[in-house]
């Protein structure tokens, strides 16, 4: 499997482990799943496995011990990608925001780019509201 599939197919499961991370994973989560899922070439075992995920999702340690060595740069898109997981039902959960921070600890970004990643996730957050505001009659 090349690097880029690899990186892709263990942020999938972690985006799942975040989607879990609040008691269970929603239904705008797991459609999202499925598109990533069937927009790429997995194989018939790569998608048992995130399809196995989905109703038993696996620690995210163990998800990160198999893990390919990532760039700085791969593991903050990664962490972005955990982020736009989270959000997909437009709220954070102190529970997925957690659960973001433990993984991101996991796969090696310390804690200063974590903020920076979560400061620029909040700016977005209220950007967006900010943009609900003017459009609001």
């Amino acid at each position: 499997m090349e690097k880029d599939k690899q990186i892709l197919f263990a942020s999938i499961r972690l985006m799942i482990c975040v989607g879990h991370a609040d008691g269970y994973i929603g239904n705008k989560e797991v459609n999202r799943i499925h598109e990533m899922v069937n927009s790429e070439h997995f194989t018939l075992k790569e998608r048992q496995i995130l399809m196995d995920d989905m109703d038993y999702p696996k620690r995210p340690e163990d998800i990160v011990r198999d893990l390919v060595d990532l760039s700085q740069t791969e593991k903050l898109v990664m962490m972005r990608k955990l982020y736009h997981m989270a959000l997909i039902d437009r709220k954070l959960s102190p529970k997925e925001s957690k659960e973001i921070a433990r993984i991101a600890c996991l796969i090696g970004i310390s804690e200063e780019k974590q903020a920076q990643v979560e400061e620029w996730i909040i700016d977005g957050i209220k950007w967006r509201e900010r943009w609900n505001e003017i459009v609001a009659e």
